[in-house]
């Protein structure tokens, strides 16, 4: 079985660096072309199933990437972004001047993320959630079927802590894939083996950004 782990576009709060989590933000313009190029490169792959996060985001993502092919879209909740509680629509700079210590947690310290005072999801959690939604996907497909995920970048970074069997300490130092970015993943006799990580060669140098 071969997974296509994809990153929705850049969207309107990226640009502003706003926080999204659990909340949605439309894709931008320059999103809109970056889903249509990925479209482009992935237009001769046959997919058994196309999966998508429930979320605005990552359902525009997916029909720009489909385009005109006849392809149907499953929601998949287990694998929205993580929610960060009262800090989604937040700016970055709000956050870190508020809550300074979680916010650099959450992108360099995992194990010690604590988002209780703000009604957000752990990492635990959203680990345990996307370990559910892969399960979902191996237990009910056949070992030649083609699927694409079309997610989120912290939800991403949980996938492949999950699929690489990393630490914690590891999870901290991985960078957040792309906007569009392709992550191809085979899964054989109950293994998953990384072929293409957080791969953006469809994209021109000006065309991504970090979270």
């Amino acid at each position: 079985m071969k997974i296509y782990f994809i990153r929705h576009g850049e969207t309107v709060w990226n640009t502003l660096r706003i926080f999204q989590g659990s909340s949605n933000s439309p894709l931008t313009e320059k999103g809109r072309e970056q889903a249509k190029k990925l479209g482009e490169r992935l237009k001769n792959t046959e997919f058994t199933n196309f999966y998508s996060s429930p979320l605005g985001r990552t359902i525009e993502t997916s029909k720009l990437i489909i385009g005109d092919r006849d392809i149907k879209i499953e929601t998949i909740d287990e694998f929205k972004e993580i929610s960060v509680g009262r800090m989604e629509g937040v700016p970055r700079e709000k956050f870190e001047a508020t809550y300074p210590e979680q916010f650099h947690n959450f992108f360099f310290n995992p194990k010690d993320y604590n988002p209780i005072p703000y009604d957000g999801e752990t990492f635990p959690q959203l680990i345990e959630r996307v370990e559910r939604g892969l399960k979902k996907i191996t237990e009910n497909h056949k070992e030649d079927d083609v699927i694409v995920v079309v997610t989120h970048g912290m939800t991403l970074k949980a996938i492949f802590k999950v699929i690489k069997g990393i630490s914690f300490d590891e999870l901290g130092k991985v960078a957040v894939p792309q906007n569009t970015s392709l992550s191809i993943v085979d899964y054989t006799d109950g293994k998953y083996s990384v072929d293409i990580f957080s791969d953006v060669s469809h994209l021109g140098a000006d065309d991504y950004e970090n979270y």
